[in-house]
């Protein structure tokens, strides 16, 4: 089960489900409002596409907090490859 909120540096964000996610005019599985502080995950999702976009919205928060330019295909690489290791380890740091 997803969280209701995530801390990422000093901001909090609230996690919302919505029908759809535009980002650009386009859509998408998720997005990340920097400054309304929320991640919207599209309702039609599956519930291991919103754990991966989740993953990969993460990384952008941490991204737009630390000032970095990872680029779209860096952040999808790396929130792909995070949560196969994730997943196939098992991994719960709960």
């Amino acid at each position: 089960m997803l969280p209701e909120k995530i801390k990422i540096g000093w901001k909090t964000y609230e996690i919302q489900n919505k029908e759809s996610v535009l980002v650009d005019n386009s859509a998408c599985y998720g997005s990340i409002d920097y400054d309304g502080l929320v991640i919207s995950l599209r309702q039609a999702n599956t519930k291991k596409q919103n754990e991966a976009t989740l993953l990969h919205e993460i990384l952008h928060g941490i991204e737009n907090m630390n000032n970095l330019d990872l680029g779209e295909h860096t952040i999808t690489v790396l929130a792909d490859a995070f949560y196969t290791v994730l997943c196939d380890n098992e991994l719960n740091f709960n």
